[in-house]
C-alpha cells in the first residue's frame, strides 16, 4: 500500500475517483496483517501488480459486470484441515466467507448462489447458510428462486468429488448446463507443481481427502468463464498468478505455489476477510451497505465452530478465523462499511464540510 499512497497529496480527490478510492481503502483493512505472518504485504503487492487496480472492487465491478439476475455463480471452498484424520475436516477460513458472499450475490445481484465443496463437507455448511439468511435447496428449486414469478433467498450445494475423473466430469456438466456467469473460490488449495495441493507450510494434503476442484477453474478459463480467486497464502486456487513472487517470498514457494490462476487474485489478512470486503464492494456499487450490515458474522463464524469447523491457528473447533476472535472479525466488518458510507455522504457534499 506504501506504494500507493506515497504520492504527494496537493488537491482533494474527484468524485470520479470514488470508488477507486473505497477500494483502497477496503483493501487496506482486508489485507492488515494482525498476526504478522509477513506473507501478506508482499503476497498483496504482487496482486495488485497483476490487477493494476484495488482488487477487491475490481473483483466487484467485474461481478457486477457479468452477473444478472437469476444468473447462476459458483462459490468453491472447504480447504481441508488434519486431513491425516480423513475426510470432513474443514476450516473456519474459508466456508465463512463463501456463505457471506452467497449472501450478498442473492440479495444484491439477485444471483443464484451455488458453493462447491466436498461433500463430506456440506452438512456442516447446511446450518451456517440458514443462519446467513439463505434457504437451503437444490440446485433446480434454487433456480427457481429468481427464474420464476415468486422470489426466494436459496443457496445450493454441489458435491466437487475427490476423484480426479469424476470431477472432471462434474465441471464439465456444471459449466456446458448450468452456465454460471462467474466462479469465486475463497480459500480452496490448488494443485502445485508436483500435482499436489499443500498447506501454506509446506505439507501436503492427503490426496485421496482433496476435491479436485481445480478442474473448475481450468475448465471456466477455456470458456471465458469469470474467475475470482480469493486467498492469503499463495497456495490456493486463483493465486497462480502470483507464482514467481511467492518463490521470492517464502521458502517453500516453489513447493507450494498454486497452478490455478484466475482473473482478479484477491489477497486478505484471511480469505473471509477478503470475502467480507468484496460483498462491501459489490453492494457499495449501488451507494448502500445495507445487506452487509444486516449479515449476523457472529452467528455465522459460532455455527460453524458449533458444526466442528476448526480454526486455522490453534486447530480446534473454535469461533475464530486463522486466530482472530467474532469480535475482530465484525471490527472490521464495520470499518469497511463505516468507510463505504462516510465517502457516499461526502461525495454528495464536493468533500468538503
Amino acid at each position: 500500500m506504501a506504494e500507493r499512497y506515497g504520492e504527494r497529496v496537493v488537491k482533494l480527490p474527484a468524485v470520479e475517483t470514488l470508488f477507486e478510492r473505497i477500494g483502497w481503502q477496503i483493501d487496506h483493512l482486508m489485507s492488515i496483517d494482525t498476526r504478522g505472518k509477513g506473507i501478506i504485504p508482499a503476497l498483496y503487492q504482487a496482486a495488485v501488480e497483476v490487477v493494476s487496480a484495488p482488487l477487491a472492487m475490481t473483483a466487484a465491478q467485474r461481478l457486477r459486470d457479468v452477473v444478472g439476475r437469476g444468473d447462476v455463480v459458483g462459490i468453491i471452498t472447504g480447504f481441508p484441515s488434519r486431513s491425516f484424520l480423513g475426510r470432513g475436516i474443514t476450516e473456519t477460513d474459508g466456508p465463512i466467507g463463501a456463505i457471506y458472499l452467497a449472501r450478498v450475490l442473492e440479495e444484491v445481484l439477485d444471483a443464484v448462489p451455488v458453493i462447491i465443496i466436498d461433500g463430506a463437507l456440506k452438512p456442516s455448511c447446511i446450518t451456517p447458510s440458514r443462519t446467513a439468511g439463505l434457504l437451503v435447496t437444490d440446485l433446480e428449486k434454487a433456480l427457481l428462486a429468481k427464474r420464476g414469478k415468486v422470489n426466494a433467498s436459496a443457496v445450493a450445494f454441489l458435491d466437487c468429488p475427490v476423484d480426479d475423473a469424476d470431477a472432471q466430469q462434474v465441471a464439465q456438466r456444471f459449466l456446458s448446463e448450468i452456465k454460471p456467469a462467474a466462479l469465486i473460490a475463497v480459500e480452496m488449495p490448488s494443485v502445485a507443481s508436483d500435482g499436489f495441493a499443500h498447506t501454506a507450510g509446506g505439507r501436503a494434503i492427503v490426496h485421496e481427502h482433496l476435491a479436485k476442484a481445480d478442474h473448475f477453474f481450468f475448465q471456466a478459463k477455456e470458456r471465458n468463464i469469470l474467475r475470482v480467486g480469493l486467498g492469503d497464502g499463495g497456495n490456493e486456487m486463483g493465486m497462480g498468478n502470483m507464482r514467481e513472487a511467492l518463490m521470492q517470498i517464502t521458502p517453500v514457494g516453489e513447493t507450494i505455489a498454486a497452478m490455478t490462476d484466475s482473473d482478479v487474485p484477491v489477497v486478505g489478512a484471511s480469505s473471509n476477510w477478503a470475502a467480507y470486503a468484496i460483498g462491501v464492494c459489490i453492494e457499495a456499487l449501488s451507494g448502500s451497505t445495507k445487506v452487509n450490515r444486516s449479515i449476523d458474522l457472529p452467528a455465522i463464524i459460532q455455527r460453524c465452530a458449533d458444526e466442528g469447523m476448526i480454526d486455522g491457528y490453534s486447530v480446534r473447533p473454535e469461533a475464530k478465523v486463522d486466530g482472530t476472535p467474532i469480535p475482530l472479525n465484525t471490527a472490521i466488518l464495520d470499518l469497511m462499511t463505516w468507510v463505504v458510507d462516510r465517502a457516499l455522504e461526502e461525495a454528495d457534499k464536493g468533500w468538503l464540510k
